[in-house]
């Protein structure tokens, strides 16, 4: 009985409590703005990590920018993947995911454009390096917000 249960604990270990997660694939139904979009079979969607100016329900500076930005890649992309990291859901009930499209982290060309100044940490932290590189250079080559 105690070999069965140490087998169980380092199954558990091993193979449980994997992090892992997996790109689903996913389909444009609508842009909503610069940070959320809504797609096929999920529903609305939050972009994990960044924040852009908003569009509604007041215009900010760069909203629109933001939103025309991600609406294009969206409605461009051969393919769009979900991928899930921690929660699935915020407190609004917006699905929270990882975007990628086509081979792209959508949430790093957003932030590499210069359209993100505020940046929410769900505590998913899985591409927060990446994107915070990506900020730093818009930055420093004062790109979109940064001009």
């Amino acid at each position: 009985m105690r070999k069965l249960m140490i087998l169980f604990l380092i199954s558990f270990l091993l193979f449980g409590c994997s992090t892992q997660t997996s790109k689903e694939p996913i389909i444009l139904s609508a842009c909503i703005d610069g940070d959320t979009a809504r797609f096929e079979n999920i529903g609305r969607v939050r972009f994990l990590y960044i924040d852009t100016p908003e569009v509604y329900p007041q215009m900010q500076p760069f909203g629109q920018q933001a939103a025309d930005f991600t609406c294009d890649l969206l409605k461009n992309a051969s393919v769009i993947y979900i991928e899930y990291d921690g929660e699935r859901e915020d407190k609004y009930g917006r699905v929270l995911g990882w975007i990628w499209v086509d081979d792209l982290l959508l949430q790093e060309e957003i932030v590499s454009a210069g359209l993100v100044n505020r940046f929410y940490d769900y505590d998913y932290p899985k591409y927060k390096s990446r994107i915070d590189q990506a900020y730093r250079n818009a930055k420093k080559d004062k790109v979109g917000m940064f001009k």
